[in-house]
């Protein structure tokens, strides 16, 4: 088979057709829906711990340029013949971009599986240098007590914008979610 890059090759290519886990998930749809009420309707982003890609697939086909982050190099396969950017890279490491380098990032349970303290502290640190001021962020976390107040202390110098309650499957088993909408300071 010629190379995917040639159109009438991309028109054979039986990858392009399948699309991982289809649909994007509720938090995806809810910040595509809040960016287009901010007049957001292009930028650059980045999917944190983009998993299957299905929301980076969402937005890349919606006219974003996005670029996906995941350490399983497995996840990332054939993602950009969707038109996104794929990097296998830890967020528990420096990330590997310009400062001010995105207008838009989402993460839908990739910081609430950090651990350890110092990997938290060294996300909230790569994110803030790697996003533009006045950026978006959706960010999603397993619902419980007093989680809200406590993502929102972590999250200092971004503003919370709008947030919403939904059920999530993570890992194959239904979790509540809570997604939170901010913008960088």
């Amino acid at each position: 088979m010629e190379s995917p890059d040639v159109p009438w090759a991309k028109n054979e290519d039986g990858r392009i057709r399948k699309r991982p886990d289809g649909k994007p998930s509720q938090a995806a749809v809810f910040f595509f829906e809040f960016l287009k009420t901010k007049g957001v309707t292009h930028g650059r982003m980045v999917d944190i711990g983009c998993g299957s890609g299905r929301n980076a697939i969402f937005f890349a086909e919606n006219g974003y340029e996005v670029h996906a982050v995941d350490r399983s190099d497995d996840v990332l396969k054939d993602m950009d013949l969707h038109g996104v950017m794929p990097h296998c890279h830890s967020v528990t490491d420096s990330w590997l971009f310009e400062d001010g380098f995105f207008d838009l990032a989402m993460d839908i349970f990739c910081f609430s599986e950090q651990n350890n303290s110092n990997h938290r502290s060294l996300y909230l640190s790569e994110l803030r240098r790697v996003l533009k001021r006045g950026a978006y962020l959706l960010l999603c976390v397993p619902a419980g007590m007093g989680i809200k107040s406590n993502v929102i202390a972590d999250f200092g110098g971004f503003e919370l914008a709008e947030s919403m309650e939904y059920e999530e499957r993570v890992h194959g088993k239904a979790v509540k979610a809570l997604g939170l909408i901010f913008r960088r300071g």
